[in-house]
C-alpha cells in the first residue's frame, strides 16, 4: 500500500469545476528535464485504495465528460512525475510531455500532458490526451473506436480523480488525437488538502483506452414480398378419409419447401368440432444453424360455388423444419357440412394458401471493408 497513514478528509470541501471543451493545436517542444525515472518504491499505479470520494459541485447533466474517484489504477498506461512543481511553475512552464509509445488493443499510442493546456475564466487547465500511431491506420484497421478516461492521483483519497469521455472517440489518419483541453484546474491540482503532488514533488497521472474490435460476422435478413400465387390442393373423397391428417406433396416458395396439412376431425382444441388446417415448413430440408424463417401468408378454405373462400391470416417465425402454423379451429363442422357454404362439392374439399412475405437469411464472415462494399 502506498499510503503509510490514512487521513479523513472532509469530502464536503471538494469541488470540481467543469468548463466546455475548446479544439487546440498541439505542438511539441524541446523538454525542459523532467525526471521519471525507474524507481523501485511502491508507486500509486500498483495500489488500490479503500476509501471512496464523492466529487461535489459535479454537474451530472454534462454530456460529454464526467468525473469520479475511483481505487484501479489506469489500465493502458502510468507516468509519475517527480519535480511536479516544476513541470508548473517554472516560466515559461514546459509545453507537453509525451511518453514513450505503449501498446493497447494492438495500436502503439502516447499519453501526453500539457501543463497550462488551456485557459478559461475559471482558471488555467492541466490538458490530457492521447495519440494513436498513424501508420497502423491501414487496411481493415484504417479506423479505430476507443473509450478514454483520464486519471491523476490523490493521496489524500488514495483513489484517482478519473474523467470519461462519455462520447466513443473515432481515431483515423485525418484525427489520430483525442482527449480533453480541461482535465484538472492548477487551482485544484495545487489544493494542499487533496494531495495530488505528494511525497517529495511527486504526481502520478494515467490512462485508460478501450479499443472496440470490429466485427467480422454479420447476418442478412431479406423479406421476399414476391406474388407467387396462391398454392392450392384439392382432397377428393372427403367424406371417406378416416386418417388422423393428410399432407399435400411439396411445393417450392421463397427457396423453401412447404406442405399444406389437414385434419378432417380436428386437433388440439379442433378435435371432434372443427377442420384443422396448417402450412408446414417441410421436414425434407435443412435450414442453416440458428436460422428463422419469417412468413405473413393466407390460409383458406374455398368456396367452390360463390368464390366467397374462408380465409385466415398467419404472422410466424418457424424455427425448425417440420414446423407448422395454422389454426385448430380452421372450420366449424356445422358450417364445413353446410351446402351452401360450398365448402365441399363433389365430395370434394379445397383449401389453398398463399404467401405475401417470407423471409431468408445469409450468414458471413467477412472483414468491415468487405462488409460497407455491399451496401
Amino acid at each position: 500500500m502506498f499510503l503509510n497513514a490514512k487521513r479523513k478528509v472532509n469530502l464536503n470541501g471538494v469541488i470540481l469545476l467543469f468548463s466546455t471543451f475548446f479544439c487546440a493545436v498541439f505542438a511539441t517542444i524541446q523538454l525542459n528535464p523532467i525526471t521519471t525515472r525507474e524507481n523501485n518504491n511502491p508507486v500509486p499505479c500498483n495500489t488500490h485504495g479503500s476509501r471512496a470520494a464523492v466529487i461535489n459541485g459535479g454537474d451530472t447533466k454534462l454530456s460529454v465528460e464526467q468525473r469520479f474517484m475511483r481505487p484501479r489504477p489506469p489500465n493502458a498506461y502510468c507516468v509519475r512525475i517527480e519535480a511536479c512543481s516544476e513541470l508548473l511553475t517554472t516560466s515559461p512552464s514546459v509545453e507537453k510531455y509525451e511518453t514513450r509509445p505503449f501498446s493497447v488493443g494492438g495500436f502503439n499510442w502516447t499519453f501526453f500532458l500539457q501543463p497550462s493546456g488551456n485557459k478559461t475564466n475559471l482558471g488555467t487547465w492541466i490538458s490530457a490526451f492521447v495519440t494513436i500511431d498513424p501508420s497502423g491506420l491501414v487496411g481493415e484497421n484504417r479506423e479505430v473506436y476507443a473509450d478514454l478516461k483520464f486519471l491523476v492521483y490523490s493521496k489524500a483519497y488514495d483513489q484517482y480523480l478519473t474523467s470519461i469521455d462519455t462520447e466513443m472517440r473515432r481515431f483515423h489518419q485525418f484525427r489520430t488525437t483525442w482527449g480533453t483541453p480541461n482535465f484538472i484546474r492548477h487551482f485544484d491540482f495545487n489544493a494542499k488538502d487533496k494531495e495530488y503532488i505528494f511525497d517529495n514533488d511527486q504526481c502520478v497521472f494515467g490512462v485508460d483506452i478501450s479499443v472496440y474490435p470490429y466485427f467480422n460476422k454479420w447476418e442478412v435478413l431479406s423479406i421476399d414480398k414476391t406474388v407467387y400465387g396462391p398454392k392450392s390442393w384439392k382432397l377428393k373423397k372427403f367424406s371417406t378419409l378416416i386418417k388422423d391428417f393428410y399432407m399435400s406433396d411439396e411445393f417450392s416458395i421463397g427457396g423453401k419447401k412447404w406442405a399444406l396439412k389437414v385434419y378432417p376431425n380436428g386437433n388440439g382444441t379442433g378435435e371432434g368440432n372443427s377442420l384443422s388446417l396448417y402450412v408446414i415448413l417441410s421436414g425434407s430440408q435443412t435450414l442453416k444453424p440458428y436460422e428463422k424463417v419469417y412468413v405473413r401468408a393466407k390460409l383458406r378454405v374455398l368456396d367452390q360455388k360463390q368464390s366467397k373462400h374462408l380465409e385466415k391470416p398467419i404472422l410466424t417465425w418457424f424455427n425448425t423444419t417440420g414446423e407448422s402454423a395454422g389454426f385448430d379451429q380452421f372450420v366449424s363442422f356445422t358450417d364445413l357440412q353446410n351446402p351452401a357454404k360450398g365448402f365441399i362439392v363433389n365430395d370434394t374439399l379445397s383449401v389453398q394458401v398463399e404467401f405475401e412475405a417470407i423471409s431468408s437469411t445469409n450468414y458471413y464472415s467477412i472483414s468491415p471493408a468487405q462488409f460497407l462494399s455491399t451496401f
